[in-house]
């Protein structure tokens, strides 16, 4: 799976795309043959060139709408859909889905809505979307987004520490490597923002500044931290402050061991 809107970076959607199309992006990091060796796969260069462009506007504190796509939703798994304001040295969660994410019985494109932090930063940030599956398997897609209606203030919080990022990932992956097909356009338009959800029920804690959300969930990478494998899907240790609940089809866990994923 992959996501389709906003168009991430190098993707057949992209307008702004002037590069080959990038076919692995519904794949799991490393599948293929292919090494993906950094955040958002590595596309975060583009920020600040004509391909690095946002392709939506959103304004802070409104509801929106981001959409999946792509063969091989495994069945489910768990996601995270965050912001960073610093050109990716950090990224924070705007909402957790734990459990049916990507949806494990829709077989066109998939559509969640979430809220966008209404103490944004305005101006030119970064979109990003995660997906944990049940096999141990990791993917990142990320989209340039302007924001509008938010505050001046940077946010301030933990970086990413490349060094212990890993991304020592095993070559290799359950998928079936077949002919990169170019992602599809969804068969129905997206719904509007006053929509609710199509997942599960929302959890909403008080309201947290942006600047001291949590950090996004990196695993299953070669940093040490591992989600739950095949029985189970993934609880987040640290989900924000707006969690949306799965089906409850599969249990959820909590990866492992704490302190390689972030907590205690």
């Amino acid at each position: 799976m992959q996501l389709l809107f906003p168009p991430p970076f190098g993707a057949s959607n992209n307008p702004f795309r002037t590069d080959p199309p990038d076919p692995y992006l519904q794949y799991p990091y490393n599948c293929c043959g292919r090494s993906d060796p950094d955040l958002c796969r590595g596309y975060l260069k583009l920020l600040g060139t004509p391909q690095g462009q946002p392709v939506a506007t959103w304004e802070a504190g409104s509801v929106q709408t981001f959409s999946l796509t792509g063969i091989g939703n495994h069945y489910g798994g768990s996601c995270q859909v965050g912001f960073s304001v610093d050109g990716g040295k950090t990224f924070q969660v705007a909402t957790s889905y734990e459990g049916n994410c990507p949806h494990r019985h829709a077989t066109e494109s998939q559509d969640f809505s979430f809220t966008v932090p209404a103490d944004i930063p305005t101006g030119d940030v970064v979109f990003a979307w995660t997906w944990f599956n049940r096999e141990q398997e990791f993917n990142m897609n990320c989209a340039s987004i302007k924001i509008t209606g938010g505050t001046e203030e940077s946010a301030r919080a933990v970086e990413y520490d490349s060094a212990n990022l890993g991304f020592d990932i095993p070559d290799g992956c359950s998928c079936t490597c077949n002919k990169p097909q170019p992602a599809r356009r969804p068969l129905q338009r997206y719904r509007r923002a006053t929509e609710p959800s199509v997942q599960g029920k929302r959890a909403y804690s008080p309201a947290v500044p942006f600047k001291e959300r949590p950090g996004m969930l990196i695993a299953d990478n070669g940093n040490g931290c591992l989600t739950p494998h095949t029985t189970a899907e993934l609880r987040y240790p640290n989900p924000g402050p707006d969690v949306v609940e799965g089906d409850g089809e599969y249990q959820l866990e909590l990866p492992l061991p704490p302190d390689k994923c972030g907590y205690q």
